[in-house]
């Protein structure tokens, strides 16, 4: 857009957000389909209701007779003022049922954050976002299960806790919750929040009847609510204990990327003991939410999952521009100037829907916070910049971005065994130790060079680095198109297996070309003698395996070397041709896992030494960059001119040849 547009299009957005709020008459609210209706007689006649309540039969006797009519129609003679206040206490009672705004803003108590006060609840703008698709869900009758991945200071917990409250006193009994933090203390300010609000709730809500609750059996931690037989507990996950064994119908996981894995115990076996208590349904409430901490976790998998559509989660996130703190003025006669200074990214906020006062803010918010990758975790303008980890990335968030636009689920997760692609059974596992294909051979291998494979090793134990066997497809290079990533296998087994599934991959492959990664395994002592051993085997039944030893240097005597060395001179060769790979598009990754590895990818703190960030793993990175380097080094692939079964005699390929 051009200036005029932009300033126009501006306007129109701080109108909208300017617009009158009032939750108690329905104005400006759209979390929920509304109608405006008249009401002869009651205190407020003009409200916005909720359909749902508009459809009650009493209801719409009411709109239709008002309030004096309706009562006529009961029998009653002559109403009086008092009669009329009785029924419009008893109207704003049913209104607590479809009305979640009401209901906040007319019963729940808060602690107004860092002005010391106590206020009633009025949902901002952020808050009614997300309240928009908590609602969708629990109209239409399906559980409210919501993974939320949250800026900072807007109240998503908040929302939450008391979504599932309202939930208890006005539709549900014997429907227990649960919260559980990442420490008691994140639990016991939940807490704090539901005693302040079951303390100030009004008798009117409730028939006259005073709220309070008392410890559930004695314990510290549970409590039971007078009205309904609802009880809420707290917990933590690094004292999971007190939560075995609940009878729940709502869990709110707080805080969940941090949440650290303990002796026996990961975050996700917490998270289904959880969530698997509840029998979904209607009311039902699952909620997972977090700051992002990094990516790979089990927070940003759930999340991915959610967004392509791989679980029932609903996601939810909220762009730093859309908390009405975070907006600085500007003068009208300004607009011109700030709108001409606006750099590319600036302009890329404006479409995404920032107004320029929020883009004046965020401009002081750089200048404050100089790491560009903590401003996008602390201030997100999308989920991809909320996953941030690291500010010493190697490859550009927005390189592994276009990256996983191509990433698809594998077609087929299986094995290969003895030469044939054999298929999970369902319940099998699906991440590790599987194959995953999304291309498989060409069973009438009419190409020689088509495919190659490359094979990161790793350690034989669970908490031991991965080993990774990648295969690239590059039937299309010859006519100037790139290689794709065709298949991916993943995870822990002894070196000797590993290199005779690499071989038999391979082989399915069109006699790919094999290359081995070898150096961790030769500086390994023993285990790196009997690898060595085993590839000194695999040449002499395999005919098409990488060696770094030259044709030259056999000839004078020298004994081959099998595999790829990564050293301080190969390793940033590989790595910078894939960074190269990435900017100009030059291959199509189709393994999600890859691109999480590649947001964890740092130059460590030495300026020198590149790796995962501590904790993580980066063997698919390294299969990925020795295999996309060998792509586009080694000659093309070439129609065969007729078809020849493999040979077993050995062809050396080796780093001079390629």
């Amino acid at each position: 857009m051009d200036r005029t547009a932009i300033i126009e299009q501006n306007r129109k957005r701080l109108q909208c957000i300017t617009s009158p709020y009032n939750p108690i008459t329905g104005e400006g609210s759209n979390s929920i389909e509304r109608k405006q209706v008249h009401i002869e007689g009651f205190p407020i006649e003009d409200i916005n209701l909720p359909v749902q309540m508009t459809d009650d039969e009493s209801i719409s006797q009411l709109i239709h007779k008002g309030a004096a009519g309706y009562l006529l129609a009961t029998g009653l003679e002559n109403p009086t003022k008092h009669e009329i206040t009785l029924l419009w206490f008893e109207f704003c009672r049913k209104r607590l049922k479809y009305d979640f705004e009401y209901w906040a803003k007319s019963t729940a108590i808060i602690s107004d954050k860092g002005r010391g006060r106590d206020v009633s609840f009025t949902l901002n703008r952020a808050q009614r976002t997300y309240l928009k698709e908590m609602e969708r869900l629990r109209v239409s009758g399906r559980p409210i299960d919501i993974i939320l991945c949250k800026a900072r200071q807007w109240g998503g917990s908040t929302l939450t806790q008391l979504y599932m409250l309202w939930i208890q006193l006005v539709h549900k009994s014997n429907w227990n919750s649960v919260i559980c933090g990442d420490i008691e203390k994140q639990s016991s300010v939940v807490a704090g929040m539901l005693a302040k609000v079951v303390n100030h709730y009004p008798t009117w809500a409730t028939g006259g009847i005073r709220l309070k609750t008392t410890p559930f059996q004695g314990t510290r931690n549970s409590r039971v609510i007078n009205i309904g037989n609802n009880r809420y507990s707290l917990g933590s996950s690094q004292k999971p204990d007190s939560l075995r064994s609940e009878d729940i119908s709502m869990a709110h996981l707080t805080e969940v990327g941090l949440w650290k894995a303990t002796a026996g115990r990961k975050p996700e076996d917490l998270v289904q003991s959880i969530f698997g208590s509840i029998a979904s349904g209607a009311y039902t409430v699952k909620v997972m939410e977090s700051t992002a901490k990094g990516v790979g976790n089990f927070f940003h998998r759930t999340w991915i999952d959610a967004t392509e559509g791989r679980n029932n989660f609903t996601p939810v996130f909220i762009p730093w521009y859309s908390i009405d703190l975070y907006s600085k003025p500007i003068r009208e006669s300004d607009y011109g100037c700030f709108v001409d200074s606006m750099s590319q990214y600036e302009k890329a906020l404006f479409e995404l829907g920032a107004t320029l006062e929020a883009i004046n803010w965020y401009r002081d918010k750089r200048l404050e916070i100089c790491d560009e990758w903590r401003l996008f975790s602390e201030f997100p303008s999308t989920a991809n910049e909320a996953f941030q980890s690291t500010g010493r990335r190697v490859f550009r968030i927005h390189y592994v971005n276009s990256l996983r636009k191509d990433c698809v689920p594998a077609p087929f997760i299986g094995d290969i065994e003895n030469g044939k692609f054999i298929a999970s059974q369902p319940g099998e596992g699906k991440k590790e130790n599987r194959l995953h294909v999304w291309l498989m051979p060409d069973e009438n291998n009419l190409f020689r060079d088509r495919y190659i494979v490359s094979v990161d090793v790793g350690g034989v134990s669970d908490k031991a680095d991965y080993s990774c066997i990648m295969v690239a497809d590059r039937l299309a290079m010859p006519d100037g198109g790139i290689p794709e990533i065709a298949a991916c296998w993943h995870g822990h087994i002894e070196h000797d297996k590993l290199a005779w599934k690499a071989v038999e991959l391979a082989r399915a492959y069109g006699n790919a070309l094999l290359i081995i990664e070898s150096n961790t395994l030769e500086t390994e002592g023993t285990e790196g003698d009997h690898f060595e051993y085993i590839l000194n085997e695999i040449a002499g039944e395999y005919n098409n395996l990488y060696c770094r030893t030259s044709q030259q240097e056999v000839r004078q005597g020298r004994p081959r070397r099998w595999g790829f060395h990564t050293n301080s001179s190969t390793k940033p060769m590989v790595i910078n041709f894939l960074l190269k790979a990435m900017r100009d598009s030059l291959y199509v990754e189709r393994c999600i896992e890859t691109t999480y590895e590649l947001d964890l990818y740092e130059l460590k703190e030495n300026g020198k030494e590149m790796g995962a960030v501590e904790g993580n793993h980066d063997d698919r990175v390294m299969a990925t960059a020795i295999l996309i380097w060998a792509c586009y080094n080694h000659p093309l692939p070439f129609k065969r001119e007729s078809h020849v079964k493999n040979s077993h005699r050995t062809r050396i390929i080796s780093e001079a040849s390629i």
